[in-house]
């Protein structure tokens, strides 16, 4: 979920130099009017119009033990400029991302891919009312397929991530999108809606083979400890 900030200034102050001080505030925890003119190197006078902004738009709270960041000022560290993502075109990034998950599952087991199991959407892309979005939130499930193993020793040799090919795969290029594992998204406690989800005999036989695996690696450890 990543806030979008327009070219030019936000809230009285040039937007990277804003974006680095969120990523700062976020980071101590703190955020007094002192704090803030503090990181953006300014008097206490030419930033309270600034803060006062940052308190009205939710970034700042007060507490009665002081002005804190909220969340949002973590997404204002990580904050993204550029023109907004039009929902129609969100649409389509989503179904890029469903068909080249259906492609790469579609090849044979020994295809040295990840099998994609879950796609899911989060984030601002679940509000129907919202036109235009900052970027478009995914998250995935994979799991290691048998061709994955056997080109171990060639992703040591060359240096590649079976994860990274894949994921270059089914994340649709470009500045708006953003992909996450699924683990990631659901330890955020937000909202999500899943657009895909993958069965095949061949995955239910390696996760069985995976499990029967490990079976026996616990067993052998338990043989030498005995």
């Amino acid at each position: 979920m990543t806030l979008l900030l327009p070219y030019g200034p936000y809230a009285g102050v040039n937007g990277p130099l804003l974006r680095a001080a969120g990523a700062k505030l976020a980071d101590m925890g703190s955020a007094t009017l002192y704090d803030l003119a503090v990181v953006l190197g300014v008097s206490h006078a030419e930033a309270r119009p600034t803060w006062e902004q940052l308190v009205v738009e939710g970034f700042i709270e007060i507490t009665p033990e002081g002005p804190r960041p909220t969340h949002r000022m973590d997404e204002l560290g990580r904050a993204r400029f550029g023109k907004p993502l039009p929902r129609k075109k969100a649409d389509v990034l989503v179904d890029k991302a469903v068909a080249a998950a259906k492609a790469l599952n579609a090849l044979p087991p020994e295809a040295p891919f990840y099998w994609v199991t879950r796609l899911a959407v989060f984030g601002s892309y679940l509000d129907s009312q919202k036109l235009e979005l900052g970027d478009l939130d995914l998250a995935w499930e994979v799991e290691e397929r048998p061709g994955v193993r056997g080109h171990a020793m060639m992703a040591i040799m060359y240096n590649r991530d079976g994860v990274q090919t894949t994921r270059a795969q089914v994340c649709p290029k470009g500045p708006y999108v953003r992909l996450t594992s699924l683990h990631e998204m659901l330890a955020l406690k937000c909202p999500y809606q899943v657009v895909y989800t993958f069965h095949s005999e061949e995955l239910a036989k390696a996760r069985a083979e995976r499990s029967a695996a490990f079976e026996a690696y616990q067993g052998g450890l338990d043989e030498l400890f005995r």
